[in-house]
């Protein structure tokens, strides 16, 4: 059986592509090696009768939890230093996102199923670093992530038009 951390992160794959293809969104898994992105996005547009891949791509870091702190307006993680550096980069030409799984302490109440349905709790949220001050923290640092955020077909849709729009995140 796979560790406990492995089973997060696979879980939180799934559920990046579940909304990922609800939303209409190519989803790659794109490296042999892994340099501080998990996994892309990319938009499918159509050219005259033909659809085909638009150019447009969102990158995304996933991290997975049972111990985030949730407030009435925030989902407060801790982010390892090195992908929060990463992640904030106001050089890199692309856009890259911070998506955080949500779980329950639980791992039993992870998944249900029936004939009916497949049920993940609880969610993801995501939130764009770039541009953000360096920190002095030697191990974490702490972001604050907005509870609106939630990586949902609603909210994947709305920052996809915002690449394609070339506004920031």
């Amino acid at each position: 059986m796979l560790p406990r951390n492995q089973r997060q992160e696979a879980l939180s794959r799934a559920y990046v592509r579940a909304v990922a293809a609800r939303s209409g969104l190519l989803c790659d898994f794109p490296r042999e090696y892994d340099y501080g992105i998990d996994l892309s996005l990319h938009h499918i547009g159509r050219r005259g009768s033909r659809v085909s891949e638009s150019g447009f791509r969102l990158d995304l870091q996933l991290k997975s939890t049972t111990s985030a702190q949730v407030t009435t307006n925030q989902v407060l993680y801790d982010l390892e230093v090195k992908a929060y550096d990463d992640l904030r980069d106001p050089a890199v030409s692309g856009y890259r996102i911070l998506v955080v799984m949500l779980l329950p302490p639980d791992e039993s109440l992870w998944t249900s199923q029936t004939e009916d349905q497949l049920v993940i709790r609880h969610c993801a949220y995501w939130l764009s670093l770039r541009g953000l001050p360096p920190t002095t923290n030697q191990r974490t640092t702490r972001v604050a992530i907005p509870r609106g955020n939630v990586f949902s077909v609603e909210g994947v849709t709305v920052l996809m038009d915002r690449i394609r729009n070339g506004e920031e995140l």
